[in-house]
This record gives C-alpha cells, structure tokens and sequence, in this order.
C-alpha cells in the first residue's frame, strides 16, 4: 500500500494514473537525494503490478503476489546491487552463488532488514560495483516467461555505481525489452549515469521529505520517545533513512561524539582524536564514518547560518544547541567554514574511495585545527 511510503504524494498519484491506464513503461529511473524512497516506491510498485486486487489505496498486501515481492526472494521482483567482486565475471549465473560463505550470509542479512524496512540499504564490505555478471544474470533472467498474468519487476539499485561494461550490457536490453518485464533504476547521482541509459528510461523526481511527513512515519513504529523522533527528523534534512539512522544509533550520542571530535581538533589533542576516530570507525564501518561526516556538516552549515545572523529554528538544524553554536563563533570568528565543508565533501569522497576511514578521520581532525584557529 502507498501508505508505506512516507510523503512522495506526486510519485504516488503519478505511478497509480501509469498503473490504471495501464500504460507501464519498460523501464523507469527513479532519481533525488538520498534516503527520500526511491528503492522503496520501486518494491511497492512491483508490488501493485502483481497484485490481485489492486486499489487507489495502492496494493492490498496481503494477496499471494504481494507476499512474494516483499519476501525479495521471488521470482517476481530481483534486487541488483553492488556486490564484493566474487570469483570472475566470466559467467551469467548468479553473482550471489560467487560469493564466499561470509559474504553470501551478510547479503542475505542485508535482504533480510530490506524486505522488513524496504528503506534499508544494503550494505556489504568491498561492494563498489555492479559488475557485468550482474547485469548478464539479469538479462539471463528477464527474457525468461513469466508466471500467468505476472510482471517480472527487476530492481536496480544505486545504479550509479554500474561499471561501464555493466551499463553497456545494460543497454542492450533496454534497447529490446521483453514483455511482461519491468526494470527500475534508482540513483541519487543520475549525472553519472550514461544519458544511453538515462534517454531509455522513464523519469521520476524523488524530492526531499517534509519534516513532518518523516516524523509520521517514524511514528508507526513506536519505539521511540516523540521529542527525539522530532530532533531526527530535523537532523535528517529532508531524508527519512538519515533520521532512522541517527534514532538507531543513538541520536544524541552521535551529536556528542562529534562534539567531543571538534573540541579534540580545536585544541589539537591528538591522542584524544586517534582515539575517538578509531571508534568511529570500528570494523571499517563506512557507514557510520559517512553519517557521523553527515552530523559534522550540519554543525557546520549551522555555524555558517550563525555567522550570517540566522538564528531561526526553522533554518538551524541544531536549534537546541544553538548557544554553544553561539559561543564556537564568537571563540573562532574566522574559522574558515566553506573550506571546512570542502574539506568534509573530500572525506565522504574518500570514503567511498575505500581509503581506510580511521586514517581519513584523522587527517580531517587535523585540518581542522588549522582551519578553525586558523587567525587566532
């Protein structure tokens, strides 16, 4: 059902007139910022056009065809993602039976939390590409009958991480698609997607959340208290699978902790910044290296807001902090905050570099002591 999905009311109304005029694409990219949706509109579509009794409402979840495409483990609905390189590239078998032991038990953990929380991102360590084999068991798989009166829905998923030789597979059954077949992409870089793949797809803008449509649905769940929900859904600027994040991991624990990092920077305590950044990045954890860079921008954007006589808790983020916001502008008046952020942007591009995080953690530490002192 459309209610699974938080906001996303234009999406919505647009892919309901597709499915009833039934005029359905082949092929559609899902496109906008992180966290917003995209992957979870994609199963939620698959599962309308496999439903069995399909409504304004959107699916019924709970026929047989619904089931199957929420379990991600049926025929109806195939998840493309960024796998560890596995043994070769030779084969069109599927890339998943290539994978060692450990890494075929976290890809079916990571399915597992998706098919629970379709907001989830699967995450596995040395997963940078989809690779070719991928998208040639994809292919293997599409031109394959589906079942009677069933759409075969394939997903793929942050499709900006293609290799080029996988896109130009990709191409080709773009270019001759199979009935019966669906294929959606999901990015949140489409600039780096070839314009031979994006000029095949159809289109659809993904746009940020409403604060209050992400505090909504992190409501249905329950678990947490209401004041944090709505300090995550503010601290998430607009993305729903950021404020789960920081509700997960401790929303205020991860603001402290990098608080503690900038004081250690700011004083140029050193052992104390090793220390903390190893924490941070414990098991290379790249994730949670990216949502504490993510934290540490916000502090920053709102440090710059301060700066410019902005003092408005609809523009800063950390409104509840806002004095110490006050008092590390008035200590530092010419830190240089738009190097800073740059300096961040570069870490987060390390990151997905497979740079070791705790280094990268580091040397940023070290910048900015010279950056926020840098005229006292």
């Amino acid at each position: 059902m459309w209610r699974n999905i938080a906001g996303q009311n234009k999406v919505k109304e647009k892919l309901n007139t597709i499915y009833f005029s039934g005029k359905i694409a082949h092929a559609y990219l899902f496109y906008g910022p992180d966290g917003v949706g995209k992957d979870a509109t994609a199963i939620e579509f698959a599962k309308l056009v496999n439903c069995e009794n399909p409504s304004a409402s959107g699916s019924c979840d709970s026929c047989s065809g619904c089931r199957k495409v929420k379990s991600l483990r049926s025929e109806l609905l195939s998840i493309v993602t960024a796998l560890p390189a596995g043994v070769s590239d030779d084969s069109g078998s599927d890339p998943v039976e290539k994978l060692s032991q450990t890494e075929f038990e976290n890809y079916m953990e990571e399915l597992e939390k998706k098919s629970l929380n379709p907001y989830h991102k699967i995450t596995l360590h040395g997963a940078n590409n989809i690779r070719i084999n991928s998208i040639r068991w994809l292919i293997e798989k599409i031109y394959l009958t589906a079942s009677e009166g069933k759409v075969k829905v394939f997903l793929i998923s942050e499709a900006d991480k293609l290799r080029q030789e996988a896109a130009n597979a990709l191409l080709k059954v773009l270019e001759e698609p199979p009935k019966r077949s669906l294929i959606i992409i999901t990015t949140s870089k489409i600039n780096a997607l070839p314009e031979t793949i994006t000029g095949r797809c159809q289109k659809i803008y993904f746009e940020n959340l409403r604060t209050n449509e992400i505090i909504e649905k992190l409501s249905q769940e329950s678990v947490w208290q209401d004041d944090e929900i709505r300090l995550a859904a503010k601290l998430g600027c607009g993305s729903y699978s950021n404020a789960e994040q920081l509700l997960r991991e401790g929303i205020r624990e991860s603001r402290e902790t990098v608080i503690k990092f900038l004081i250690a920077s700011i004083k140029g305590s050193y052992g104390e910044l090793v220390s903390i950044s190893k924490n941070i990045a414990a098991k290379n954890n790249r994730e949670k290296v990216k949502h504490f860079l993510f934290i540490l921008n916000l502090w920053f954007r709102d440090l710059l807001y301060i700066r410019n006589g902005v003092n408005s808790e609809e523009m800063i983020v950390n409104y509840d902090l806002r004095e110490r916001l006050i008092k590390l502008n008035v200590n530092y008046p010419h830190a240089d905050i738009f190097k800073i952020i740059l300096e961040l942007e570069d870490a987060e591009r390390l990151v997905n570099q497979n740079v070791q995080p705790y280094l990268i953690l580091v040397n940023l530490g070290i910048k900015l002591t010279d950056l926020i002192d840098k005229a006292n």
